[in-house]
């Protein structure tokens, strides 16, 4: 007979997978969970994602369509996705499809230019929208865009922007000027210096902006080596130095440079900490970061350091450094209790008003995983009195939900008064967050418009570096608007034409003469592309008109041909939750073991839990 061991140490000798032992076979069971424990934990998994699917995907969407008051929140929680888009049948772009969460009818004027990347947005580039975010032009023909506005070029306005290969926050390539007719007239480089032309210098995303002169004003990150012993890297580390230069548009001819390094100790920054910067030419450490350059009426430059949290002004003739706003080397008193002087990780610094001493920037007070005391971003108007040495906080502008942009952003006070009111507007663009919003100078939200999910606003799947608001642009592209027929109906765009007020449907007999064209129907243009349905009467061909806001015809498009037929996405969507229920379907039968599974018994699957113990013979 076995000796029996004592308890205690019966449990040492025993393997830790052991349960229990069955008396007539002595065979013992294992904790490790079986490929039956495994399935069925999977399939429980599975089963509870498909019903989050269905309940976010499909439910959620019909309950916003039955109580439309509901959709902005359910826009916000990502219902529709991070990217809500439109979907054409004459344009094969997919622009934003917005959603309006405050509106006030002072805002109902001018267009907004934005220029939305990120890997929630199929198409990105630049683009223009009406007030209410309706698509007036976009284009993807060049390639990663940033810093999309409008200024005047030859005395006319002009749609600008960065082209490149953009890395981190960096980037390499080059300005573009495109006309009226969004054709490009002007290409602008950053310029190597004359005493050294094979030092390469490559235009940066951050700024690109025209002077009254005709020159431009551009930033540069020029990569070199540099003494970082002070910080405790390599003597000969990896800097990414920040530059800017001012260049004639016409001749390209460089005017000016200024070099960070050449007047700031990168040791000398306590805001940027990036512990892995300096020891790679790929890693670069990043002392200043410089993101916009402005030129005052003294020739002087505004210049704003994101890893300084300060603003300065360079002397146009020396370089000197004239005066800080912010960070470590501040020189104002702040009568604002610190709210003039405090803001960090900033953008966008521009003169609102240099007699007054007024300007605006943009206060991400966040840089993603590195924070401060700041929930939330915002916009700001200080003013600074230079002989005094003091500065004051005259306004800040906040989001509704307060939106915390960890990049990017902009703050601009619009230059004409609205159709409403006579106070001006400021315009905000929230950056990484894929949003902006207007406001009255005292501070009102008027509107805001998300271009994205907010819930995924943490996530920055869909940004734009900036948000513009004009009131000059008239598109006039040289391509006629597109008219194509599906089903029933016959649908009409013209990408870039902002002057169209009204679509005129036109038939043709058969054998008849190319002039004798025959008037259907008139519409009021109502969105990006609009339809009318086609007559009983049959024609041979169609066409459809433009017309301006007198009735005066812009232009005729084709005749209309056959629009391709497109998968619908919802039908996509069912087919894959049609694939998952019978996933779990089957899932299901196999667990309950159905007749055709029941030639696989349990024990196949359970094979592995049995353990052969030593001493004793299996049965």
């Amino acid at each position: 007979m076995q000796e029996r061991l004592p308890a205690r140490e019966a449990r040492t000798t025993q393997t830790p997978c052991l349960t229990h032992a069955r008396a007539t076979s002595e065979v013992m069971k294992c904790y490790c969970p079986s490929l039956r424990t495994v399935f069925l934990t999977f399939s429980t998994i599975l089963g509870l994602s498909l019903i989050l699917l269905v309940i976010h995907q499909i439910i959620l969407p019909i309950v916003g369509w039955l109580v439309p008051s509901l959709v902005p929140g359910l826009y916000d929680l990502a219902v529709y996705g991070p990217y809500p888009t439109h979907e054409f049948v004459t344009f094969d772009l997919q622009p934003p499809s917005p959603s309006i969460i405050k509106w006030d009818d002072s805002c109902d004027y001018g267009h907004v230019l934005v220029a939305p990347f990120g890997y929630s947005v199929p198409d990105p580039g630049p683009m223009i929208l009406d007030s209410k975010g309706n698509l007036l032009w976009m284009s993807t023909g060049f390639g990663t865009v940033m810093n999309f506005k409008i200024q005047n070029y030859l005395n006319e306005p002009h749609l600008t922007f960065w082209a490149g290969n953009k890395v981190g926050g960096i980037g390499q390539g080059y300005y573009l000027i495109l006309n009226s007719s969004y054709e490009i007239v002007h290409k602008v480089s950053a310029t190597s210096p004359p005493a050294h032309p094979d030092d390469l210098r490559f235009g940066d995303i951050h700024e690109f902006m025209l002077t009254e002169s005709g020159t431009a004003l551009l930033t540069v990150y020029n990569t070199t080596t540099h003494d970082l012993s002070a910080m405790r890297r390599p003597t000969e580390g990896w800097m990414a130095d920040s530059l800017f230069q001012e260049v004639d548009i016409a001749t390209n001819e460089l005017l000016f440079e200024w070099r960070a390094s050449d007047h700031l100790d990168p040791a000398t920054s306590s805001k940027y900490i990036n512990p892995f910067g300096g020891y790679k030419e790929t890693n670069p450490y990043d002392f200043f970061h410089i993101n916009s350059v402005q030129k005052d009426r003294n020739g002087d430059y505004l210049i704003s350091s994101r890893h300084l949290h300060a603003v300065m002004t360079v002397s146009g003739k020396t370089g000197e450094i004239l005066w800080t706003l912010g960070g470590d080397f501040n020189v104002f008193d702040d009568l604002s209790g610190g709210k003039a002087t405090s803001f960090s990780w900033q953008h966008t610094a521009r003169w609102v008003d240099e007699e007054e001493g007024i300007l605006s920037l943009f206060d991400n007070g966040s840089a993603g995983p590195i924070m401060t005391d700041v929930y939330e971003s915002k916009g700001l108007l200080i003013q600074i009195d230079l002989e005094k040495k003091t500065a004051k906080l005259l306004q800040d502008y906040r989001s509704r939900d307060g939106i915390l942009s960890a990049s990017q952003g902009s703050v601009q006070v619009l230059d004409k008064v609205s159709t409403f009111e006579q106070e001006k507007h400021v315009f905000v663009g929230w950056g990484s967050s894929g949003a902006y919003s207007e406001y009255s100078m005292s501070g009102d939200l008027l509107c805001e418009t998300h271009i994205s999910a907010s819930s995924t606003y943490w996530w920055e799947r869909v940004k734009s570096y900036r948000a513009i608001k004009t009131f000059e642009w008239v598109g006039r592209p040289k391509q006629p608007p597109a008219a194509l027929m599906s089903s029933d109906r016959i649908y009409v765009s013209w990408n870039g034409a902002t002057e169209v007020a009204a679509w005129q449907l036109e038939g043709r007999k058969e054998g008849v003469a190319d002039s004798e064209w025959q008037t259907i129907d008139i519409k009021e243009k109502e969105g990006f592309e609009d339809h009318f349905t086609l007559p009983d009467e049959t024609f041979a061909a169609y066409r459809v008109a433009a017309l301006d806001e007198n009735g005066d015809l812009l232009r005729h498009s084709d005749i209309a041909g056959y629009a391709e037929t497109k998968t619908s996405r919802v039908l996509l969507w069912l087919i894959g939750i049609g694939a998952g229920i019978g996933a779990i379907a089957g899932v299901w039968l196999f667990v309950k073991r159905v007749p055709l599974a029941q030639r696989w018994s349990w024990a196949v699957w359970d094979r592995h839990r049995y353990r052969k113990v030593p001493g004793i013979e299996m049965t």
